[in-house]
Parts: structure tokens; sequence; C-alpha cells
């Protein structure tokens, strides 16, 4: 399984985020998964990267060409897929991935996650969608969600699609019984109408 992983490119305000990046990563070489990140060897981002990488896991990063032409540090990556803007980046992490996991982040991480979020409600995937919620980080989301639901902007199918897991082991506990459609795989544009 291709484990889509959105996280900040800085280390928030709590240790428990980098230890939270740190076991997913772990968990993913572990159970032989695979890793689709952001690219670059910093913040949350270089943690859930490292940690995969230690464990022996495939770790593809796709990364726009402006940041591979910055000084910001890089792993030295299996596959690294250049692009030319942040949309082709996202949409490259879409189709490479069979999970999607947002780890705590910014503004860039809400944003690609929602884009999850906006293709289950469009029936476009059944793919895992997991909010890794550490320390409640994600409970303001999560309340805007449920008030969503509540002025019927979502229904109750994406609602419930959508995990809000406190701990890296519910979120593990979430992708553990989840079988990629093998079929599905096999066609590029599977997440795309």
């Amino acid at each position: 399984m291709n484990v889509t992983v959105y996280c900040g490119s800085s280390m928030g305000d709590s240790p428990a985020f980098a230890e939270a990046a740190r076991k997913l990563g772990e968990w993913i070489a572990q159970e032989g998964h695979s890793l689709v990140y952001g690219g670059s060897a910093v913040g949350l981002m270089g943690i859930v990267a490292g940690a995969a990488l230690e464990g022996g896991a495939h770790v593809t990063g796709v990364e726009p060409r402006f940041f591979l032409e910055s000084p910001i540090p890089q792993h030295e990556l299996p596959t690294l897929i250049p692009v030319d803007t942040m949309s082709e980046r996202k949409a490259k992490m879409i189709e490479l991935g069979d999970a999607f996991v947002a780890l705590p982040g910014g503004i860039g991480t809400l944003e690609e996650i929602t884009e999850i979020i906006s293709r289950i409600r469009l029936r476009l995937t059944t793919a895992p969608c997991i909010f890794l919620n550490i320390n409640g980080f994600y409970d303001t989301f999560q309340a805007f969600f449920d008030e969503l639901l509540a002025a019927r902007f979502v229904d109750a199918y994406e609602h419930d699609a959508i995990r809000f897991c406190p701990t890296v082991d519910d979120a593990i506990r979430e992708l553990a019984g989840w079988h990629v459609d093998q079929d599905a795989h096999d066609h590029p544009n599977r997440y795309f109408a």
C-alpha cells in the first residue's frame, strides 16, 4: 500500500508531533508499505520520511523544482519526482496514494487533505482519509466538519468516511484493515472522473 502523508515542513510546538511522525514512518516500513510525501528533509516531513527510510521502506518524494533548487535539506530518496507547480505535486501525490494521512501541519497540509475529502464527497475515491489528531490538533477542524453535517453541507457518507485518530495506533488500526483494489491501482486516473 502506498501511504500518502501530508504534514508540516516545520516541527510544530509539541514533541508529540515528531514522535507521531516517527512512529508512522516506522510502521509504514515494518508493514512493507511505501511512503509518498512532499519531499525534503525538514520538519515533520523529514521525520516521517527518515523513519520510513531507516526501516527500509520505499519512499517517493514529490517536490517542486523551485524547492529542489533552493537550499532546503533533502533526503537521499529511492524515488524523487520533480514537478513544476504545487498543483502538479498535489495531483501526483493523489495519483500515487492508496491511503491518505494528515499529521499536524499548516495551510498546505490542510489544503492537500481537504482535496481528498472533496474526492470522497464526489465519490471519486474510497481511499482512507485520516487526520492524526495528536494532542487535539485537529479538534477545531473536526468540530467544523460536524457543523457542516448539521448544516447539511456534507452528508453522512462523507462525514463518516473521514477519520480523526488521536493516536498513531488508532490510525494504524484504521489502515490495517484496508486492502488496495489492485485493478483500480493499475489505472493511474482512478481518483479522477
